[in-house]
C-alpha cells in the first residue's frame, strides 16, 4: 500500500515535528537547565533548514521543509506570536511604573541607545576592514547604523517566554524587564523605518509621520480603548467570569491593534502587546487560564522553529566568524551596562540592576525580522546577516545562565552587605 502524502498529512506530521521533538529535547535532555525551550526551538529549526538537513537529504528537505511545504505554516506563525505578544503584555501592570515614570524612560532607553552606538561604531569599523559584510546598497555610514540597529534590539516576546520559564514574569524584576523591552520595540520600529527610508533614498517625513502615529496610537489605546474596554467586559464578563464571548471580543481586539501597527509601519507585534497592557486586569488570571498553554506550548513552537527553518548559514569565510564574535561581545556589553548602570543611579540594588540587564540582551526572533527586512533592503550581505542571525541565537542561549549568575552575585553581594 503506497501512502500518499497529502496537504494535511504533510501539515500533521510538520506540526508532530515542530511541537513535541524540541519540547522533548528541552525537557528530556536536561536542556532546560541551562538553555531556554525557544533556543531549542530555532536551533532545531535551523537544524531542519536548508543549513543542515537541506544539505544532508535534500530531497527530504525539500518535501518537507522546502519554501512550498512551509507556506502554509505562515498564518499559523503569524497567529502564534500575536497570541502570545499579547499575553505578554497582559502580564504586565502598567501601573507599577507610576511615580517612576522617568527613572523607566531612562533605563529603556539607555538600554537600547548604548548597544545601539556601540553597534554602529562596530559596524563602521566593519564596513572599512571588512567591505565585503555590507549590502550593496549601503554606504559606510548606512551599514554602521543598520549594524548598530541589530545590536540594539531586545526581542519582547522571546524575553517573555524565558522569563515565564524562570518563573520572573510575575515578580516585579520580570515586569520592569518586560516594560523596557516594550519601550526599546517600539523605539526599533522608528530605527527600522529611517534606514529604510536612508536606503531607499526618501526624507525624514516618513519617520516623522510613523513616530506621529504611533504616538495618537498610543494614545487613544490608554485615553480611550482601557475606558472602553473596561465599561464592554464588564457586560460580557461580569464577575470576572470569562466566557466564549469575552475570549472571541479578546481575540478580536488584540488582531486589529496589531492590524493598527502593522498598517502604521511599528510592526504587529507591538500592537498586540499593547492590546495586552490595555485589557482590565481584573480578567487577566482567567483569559491566561484560557488561552496561555495553548498558546505557548501548542501555537508558538510554529513560530520560533519557522524563524529557524528560513535561515541559511554559510559560515565557510573567517570574516563572518569576526564579525559573529565581535558582535556578540558588544551586544551583550552595550546591553549590560546601558541596563545595569541606569537602573542602578535610577535607585534598584546592584542585584537587581544586574539581572535586568542580564535580561535585555535577550534577541531571538525580533533580531531574524530586523535582519531579513534589511537584508532584503540589501543593507547587510548575506555574510552578514548568517553571523549576526548566529549573535542573535548565542546571545538567546546566554540570557537565562547570565540572569541567573547575576542573581548570585547580587545575593552574594548583599550577604556580604549584611555580614559587615
Amino acid at each position: 500500500m503506497r501512502v500518499e502524502a497529502t496537504p494535511a498529512l504533510l501539515f500533521l506530521v510538520q506540526a508532530i515535528l515542530l511541537i513535541a521533538v524540541p519540547f522533548l529535547l528541552w525537557r528530556l535532555a536536561g536542556v532546560r537547565r541551562v538553555a531556554p525551550m525557544v533556543v531549542i526551538q530555532i536551533l532545531f529549526g535551523v537544524a531542519l533548514g536548508p543549513s543542515l538537513l537541506g544539505r544532508v537529504a535534500p530531497e527530504l528537505w525539500g518535501a518537507l521543509f522546502g519554501p512550498a511545504a512551509l507556506a502554509p505554516l505562515s498564518g499559523l506563525s503569524w497567529l502564534a506570536v500575536v497570541l502570545f505578544a499579547f499575553l505578554t503584555g497582559l502580564h504586565l501592570d502598567v501601573t507599577e511604573f507610576r511615580g517612576k515614570g522617568r527613572a523607566f524612560v531612562t533605563v529603556s532607553l539607555s538600554s537600547l541607545v548604548v548597544p545601539t552606538l556601540l553597534g554602529a561604531g562596530l559596524g563602521w569599523w566593519i564596513a572599512g576592514a571588512l567591505p565585503g559584510m555590507a549590502g550593496p546598497a549601503a554606504s559606510p555610514g548606512l551599514f554602521a547604523v543598520g549594524f548598530g540597529v541589530c545590536l540594539g534590539v531586545t526581542a519582547l516576546p522571546v524575553l517573555g517566554a524565558i522569563l515565564r520559564e524562570m518563573g520572573l514574569i510575575e515578580q516585579r524584576i520580570g515586569r520592569l524587564a518586560l516594560g523596557y523591552a516594550a519601550v526599546n520595540d517600539a523605539a526599533l520600529w522608528v530605527l527600522v523605518t529611517a534606514v529604510l527610508a536612508w536606503a531607499s533614498g526618501r526624507g525624514g517625513d516618513e519617520v516623522a509621520w510613523v513616530m506621529a502615529l504611533g504616538a495618537s496610537y498610543l494614545a487613544i489605546s490608554a485615553f480611550v480603548a482601557k475606558p472602553l474596554l473596561e465599561r464592554l467586559f464588564a457586560r460580557v464578563a461580569p464577575g470576572d467570569e470569562v466566557g466564549d464571548t469575552a475570549i472571541v471580543l479578546t481575540c478580536a481586539g488584540l488582531l486589529a491593534s496589531a492590524a493598527v501597527t502593522e498598517a502604521i509601519g511599528l510592526h504587529y507585534i507591538l500592537g498586540a502587546f499593547v492590546a495586552g497592557t490595555v485589557m482590565p486586569k481584573r480578567l487577566a488570571a482567567a483569559v491566561l487560564d484560557r488561552l496561555e498553554h495553548f498558546a505557548t506550548l501548542v501555537l508558538l513552537p510554529f513560530f520560533f522553529t519557522l524563524t529557524g527553518l528560513k535561515v541559511a548559514l554559510d559560515l565557510s569565510e573567517p570574516a563572518q566568524w569576526t564579525v559573529f564574535a565581535l558582535a556578540t561581545v558588544v551586544t551583550i556589553a552595550g546591553k549590560l551596562l546601558g541596563t545595569a548602570l541606569p537602573a542602578r543611579l535610577s535607585g534598584e540594588s546592584w542585584g537587581d540592576s544586574w539581572r535586568l540587564g542580564a535580561l535585555m540582551p535577550c534577541k531571538g526572533l525580533m533580531e531574524v525580522i530586523v535582519l531579513t527586512i534589511l537584508l532584503d533592503a540589501r543593507v547587510l550581505s548575506v555574510g552578514a546577516f548568517s553571523a549576526l542571525v548566529l549573535m542573535a541565537i548565542a546571545t538567546t542561549a546566554l540570557t537565562q545562565p547570565m540572569t541567573l549568575f547575576a542573581g548570585w552575585c547580587g545575593e552574594k553581594r548583599e550577604q556580604s552587605c549584611r555580614q559587615t
